[in-house]
């Protein structure tokens, strides 16, 4: 049975969208499913997940950004022999709930892994919560891949209660900010100092990668960074997974650009390009 928190939990000095009432009234009701909470990016989802998990009244819970859960599952499964119950044990022992922000599959790689995962979870009867910016049949999107992803997207729905939370308005870029990520800038001004786009995203690096690297880091400066859409797919994903780990690890980062931010993303289809301009907005011009 999914815990809850009394609906009083949300009260804020701002009034809740519909979308987001809705979903504040889901997880004040008593339900078997964990949710998945899914919508566009700045909709409020890890605000929603952050103050249900700060008042469920559990100490069994754990709550985590998926990319650095997901590197702490590639170590303790290659720890305990390729065994998915042993990495489960090890990072979740007496978890009864967790509480996953920013879920997302784009590696059929890590889309196995990911499989294995769920049913270990499952299997415990862990319930699960999780925000994306994708709805479970928008997951591994890649048509080469999707088909082999869908008993995972079945699985998913079946066990948890898929809540939209679609508002109209991207709170992200309507709001001010004081954290560190906000104060960084974004410039047209060329600096030698620094590591280079290519340095960073053009050689094979995985999010395990960046997380290290930027482990106690303070600030970062990146220079010459070309137009997203000029950027092969591989160096644009690589790119957005490395805005998602300044950003959440609270990094001030300053970006000198071959081109404006409002250009920055034009021609590009990237995978998580709204959620990557939507962050960088926060940005001082």
């Amino acid at each position: 049975m999914r815990p809850t928190v009394s609906c009083s939990v949300f009260d804020c000095d701002f009034v809740l969208d519909a979308a987001q009432a809705a979903a504040a009234e889901i997880f004040s009701t008593p339900g078997a499913m964990g949710i998945y909470l899914w919508g566009p990016v700045g909709r409020g989802k890890t605000w929603l997940l952050d103050r249900y998990f700060d008042n469920v009244a559990t100490t069994a819970k754990k709550r985590v950004h998926f990319h650095e859960f997901f590197r702490d599952l590639h170590a303790s499964y290659f720890r305990h022999g390729f065994s998915i119950d042993g990495a489960i044990s090890e990072l979740l022992s007496a978890v009864e709930l967790v509480c996953f922000d920013e879920f997302h599959v784009h590696d059929i790689g890590d889309g196995r892994l990911i499989a294995r995962m769920l049913d270990g979870l499952f299997a415990r009867d862990i319930t699960l919560v999780l925000t994306s910016n994708y709805p479970p049949g928008g997951l591994m999107p890649n048509p080469l891949f999707h088909d082999a992803f869908v008993p995972t997207i079945d699985l998913l729905t079946s066990h948890l209660q898929v809540v939209p939370v679609d508002g109209p308005t991207d709170y992200r870029i309507h709001s001010a900010s004081d954290s560190r990520f906000s104060m960084g800038t974004w410039s047209l001004a060329h600096t030698d100092a620094g590591l280079s786009f290519a340095a960073l995203c053009e050689t094979p690096k995985s999010t395990g990668d960046y997380l290290a690297m930027l482990d106690g880091a303070q600030s970062l400066t990146i220079t010459a960074i070309p137009p997203l859409g000029d950027a092969s797919d591989d160096a644009a994903q690589r790119f957005s997974n490395l805005v998602d780990v300044l950003y959440d690890r609270d990094i001030r980062t300053h970006f000198h650009a071959d081109v404006p931010l409002a250009e920055f993303g034009d021609g590009c289809s990237g995978l998580d390009i709204e959620r990557i301009l939507s962050r960088l907005s926060a940005l001082q011009k």
